[in-house]
């Protein structure tokens, strides 16, 4: 993010390619082998990767190195497919499901649930064990019925981020860190002109980057703790719809909220568009200071209202169910401090580990201080089919054509629908 959407939002990739590999040393021990009963030789595994390092040379280097040193390791023919996020879930489901995908596979938490329940994963068991801790949270995300389902390479967060200069030039001197704070904000920002939120509502956006942080902060949930109904139609739910609403009356979102999709390139807020974002990523928040300067740029913990949440996901190795052996090698060698912290310092990504590294700078540390207010997403095998049910009615409600509880009430009904047959 730029990444934005699956990892934290879908980019666009070149394809998918195999990838020919140079050299990498990269040692684990002995032990990790042992633990998965590794002693395989002459076997193939096939490993599907998306943009997660934005920058296509970076990422094909990266992922030379990789293959190399795997191979060099553990004597196993590793092949990369660089896949792009455009189309992920519907390709990737059908190689799944036939049992012509990939042995190990990029996964974030809220598609798993589907793939366990269509019997297309198998649990990742022993691959787990390393010389660190995950994040007690990382690892509850990827876990159902008490088995894990992958295994966490890297952690996204996003937090509030805002144009310092434009609440200047409003006289607002305090920066709004709540709801109530950014409504009686709004009003002097949209007497100049400007926004005092971005919001991009298309509804092909990822509801993990717009309506969820809103809907988790006012204490909501998009299921019911069974899963067996939706929850986000709740007074919860109408509050954080009732909030964007409300902000849209006032001037307070941009003009074609929305429609709009996210771009890192004409990012609101480091055009002064709009004076704040409540989920940006840390390359949006650079974006913004390489744009503005860093004295004009502020960096906040998630917004509060009844509570303080935000979006933050692991990104996960998870195994085919047609996997062999050798693959639980490859989750072992990839999961190993070595390549998970280049793979970190090249993505802009945090390491998964539950004791943090020490930031590299100011925007690092403010993004780990965010960290603990991270919040995966309601897992569940319906969610993304939800999200894409939802999404719709949070855009009538916006365009005004129904209030926040009939749009919620009437995408509830839809949901519920589908939940029946999980």
């Amino acid at each position: 993010m730029a990444q934005r959407g699956e990892a934290l939002r879908h980019r666009r990739g070149r394809g998918m390619r195999r990838v020919l590999f140079a050299a990498l040393t990269c040692s684990l021990a002995t032990s990790l082998l042992v633990a998965c009963g590794m002693t395989a030789t002459g076997n193939t595994v096939t490993l599907w990767m998306y943009p997660v390092i934005s920058d296509p040379v970076k990422s094909r280097e990266f992922w030379e190195k990789v293959e190399a040193g795997f191979e060099a390791r553990n004597g196993v023919d590793l092949r990369v497919e660089l896949q792009p996020w455009a189309g992920r879930q519907e390709k990737l489901g059908a190689a799944l499901m036939s049992g012509s995908g990939p042995d190990v596979v990029l996964l974030q938490p809220d598609m798993i649930p589907q793939y366990v329940a269509q019997h297309a994963l198998q649990p990742v068991d022993g691959s787990q064990r390393g010389e660190r801790k995950f994040r007690p949270s990382a690892v509850t995300a990827l876990t159902m019925q008490g088995q894990a389902y992958g295994v966490p390479i890297y952690q996204t967060v996003t937090t509030t981020v805002y144009n310092r200069k434009v609440f200047a030039e409003a006289g607002i001197t305090e920066l709004p860190r709540t709801w109530d704070e950014i409504k009686a904000a709004a009003p002097r920002l949209a007497a100049r002109g400007v926004p005092v939120l971005d919001y991009s509502g298309s509804t092909e956006e990822t509801l993990n980057l717009t309506f969820y942080p809103l809907l988790w902060q006012a204490g909501g949930s998009v299921f019911s703790p069974d899963g067996e109904r939706s929850a986000f139609s709740s007074p919860e739910g109408v509050a954080a719809l009732r909030f964007l609403v409300d902000l849209k009356s006032m001037n307070g979102l941009p003009r074609d909220a929305t429609t709009r999709r996210s771009s890192l390139k004409d990012y609101p807020v480091a055009t002064g568009r709009a004076a704040m974002a409540h989920a940006a990523t840390d390359a949006e928040a650079r974006n913004v200071i390489a744009a503005i300067g860093r004295e004009n740029t502020a960096i906040g913990l998630p917004l509060q209202h009844k509570t303080r949440a935000t979006f933050g996901t692991p990104g996960a190795l998870s195994l085919s169910r047609t996997a062999p052996s050798a693959a639980k090698q490859l989750l072992t060698y990839l999961s190993s401090p070595e390549v998970v912290e280049e793979l970190c310092a090249r993505s802009g990504f945090f390491p998964p580990w539950s004791d943090p590294a020490t930031p590299t700078d100011e925007v690092d540390r403010s993004f780990t201080e965010a960290l603990p207010f991270a919040f995966a997403g309601d897992t569940h095998p319906q969610a993304r089919k939800t999200m894409s049910l939802l999404a719709p009615h949070i855009q009538a409600a916006l365009l005004g054509e129904k209030t926040p509880e009939q749009a919620l009430a009437e995408a509830a009904v839809e949901v519920d629908g589908i939940l029946g047959g999980n």
